[in-house]
């Protein structure tokens, strides 16, 4: 016999379905807010070094610390996914290469400051002190931008106009890696002595390149969730 459902009960069983998926989704806005605002502490510290590179051993150990902290925030947001049965696999897709590419930025913060840990210079190269300050400012457009996802409705415009800036900055970035590429790529060496800096130099001005094209994959991301209306 066909066991008949009365209207109560579909009310019931709709009010239990929100009250076992809200919290979950509150959970993700936290976990995604707390990984851009990694994202802005390790761009923060690289700034600092500008200040005082005395400090360089201190804010390497500080960056590996904060990107085991991401990596931990990436893998509870991954986890939170496969136990999601909310959302179709495209959207899950996009939270996890969103996810990954915010920890790539603070990947590349950390991984530019070990190669200056490298070089035998007592101040911080030039072409460090142009891109970062420009990597800050993008990460806190794409803080600001995380903030907005959990309001589409009211904060669309501040979002869009995050992401149009970060693509920006993106430009300015390349501008400075196509200056820099070109000056290590050309200049001679006086001192035999100093290939090997040069070398570390240009890859670390590739890193951060790399880190600012993150944001920008970071900035397309959150582009696609205003498209969809929210994640």
């Amino acid at each position: 016999m066909k066991k008949k459902v009365v209207p109560g009960a579909l009310v019931l069983n709709s009010v239990l379905h929100k009250m076992t998926f809200l919290p979950h989704e509150r959970k993700f806005f936290d976990l995604f807010e707390d990984l851009a605002d990694k994202a802005v502490e390790a761009a923060e510290l690289l700034v600092g070094l500008g200040a005082d590179y005395s400090k360089l051993s201190q804010i390497s150990a500080q960056l590996e610390e904060l990107e085991g902290e991401a990596d931990s925030i990436v893998h509870q947001i991954i986890q939170g996914l496969f136990y999601d049965h909310t959302r179709v696999t495209e959207e899950k897709g996009d939270i996890r290469y969103f996810a990954h590419n915010l920890d790539n930025v603070i990947d590349g913060i950390e991984k530019a400051v070990v190669r200056l840990t490298f070089t035998q210079r007592q101040t911080l190269p030039e072409p460090v002190s142009e891109f970062s300050p420009i990597i800050l400012e993008a990460s806190k457009e794409i803080r600001t931008a995380v903030h907005c996802l959990r309001d589409m409705k009211c904060e669309e415009p501040t979002l869009e106009m995050c992401c149009v800036k970060t693509n920006e900055l993106e430009n300015d970035a390349d501008k400075i890696n196509r200056k820099w590429l070109r000056t290590l790529m050309t200049t001679p060496v006086k001192n035999p002595n100093e290939l090997l800096e040069r070398m570390l130099l240009r890859e670390i001005v590739d890193i951060l390149e790399d880190t600012m094209d993150q944001c920008e994959d970071v900035a397309n991301i959150l582009e696609t969730f205003r498209l969809k209306g929210g994640i």
